[in-house]
């Protein structure tokens, strides 16, 4: 039996990828996403960066349509944007300070094309893509964008912490979201679930 060959660079879409069929999920009427957003700025953001530096995960490539960020779970709201340093083990009490947390609503049935799980092979993709280089993700993004069932947006495990999962909402399915509220991560109102964030992933608050 020959031995398996080292794993390689992650795979982009196969040139057959907009003939498959994508296996999806529906998010339903109702649920409940996150997002941690600076204060200052709106709570819902569907970036178009063209500067390759200012790109985000599953963004456009080029630019041509807007992505935004939500979490199905509020810690994974908190890890995905404010523990991303791994060598940090307090918070700076200014950067939660300046951050709100969002809760948006789904208005009407949200279809996300799944990279994780049994659906990664289905797709030509494996595990490496989603935790891969930036430009493998964009391809990605813009394959799925294209796909002739145009999925809302792409559902994948978290990147810090692989038990939640975060949400690539493509521009085109603005409409099926509305912020119902947004309140700063020091509110007295959230202190509770801070202080239950910060013991999950055994990190301290500084000043």
């Amino acid at each position: 039996m020959s031995r398996p060959a080292w794993p390689g660079s992650p795979p982009l879409p196969p040139a057959n990828f907009a003939s498959r069929p994508l296996r999806t999920t529906t998010l339903p009427v109702g649920e409940i996403l996150y997002r941690i957003h600076r204060a200052d700025r709106g709570p819902l953001y569907f970036g178009r960066a063209k500067d390759p530096e200012r790109r985000q995960r599953w963004d456009a490539p080029d630019g041509s349509y807007g992505v935004c960020y939500l979490a199905r779970e509020e810690s994974t709201a908190f890890v995905e944007t404010l523990l991303r340093d791994l060598e940090l083990d307090a918070v700076p009490e200014s950067e939660l300070a300046i951050r709100s947390l969002a809760r948006v609503r789904v208005r009407d049935p949200i279809q996300l094309a799944e990279m994780h799980g049994r659906a990664l092979r289905s797709h030509g993709a494996d595990a490496s893509v989603v935790q891969g280089p930036y430009p493998v993700t964009w391809e990605w993004s813009a394959a799925i964008h294209a796909h002739p069932e145009e999925p809302d947006g792409i559902l994948c495990r978290a990147r810090h912490d692989d038990s939640g999962f975060t949400v690539a909402l493509f521009e085109r399915a603005a409409d099926k979201i509305e912020l119902l509220a947004s309140t700063g991560l020091l509110n007295p109102a959230r202190i509770h679930d801070l202080a239950i964030w910060l013991d999950r992933y055994g990190v301290g608050v500084t000043s």
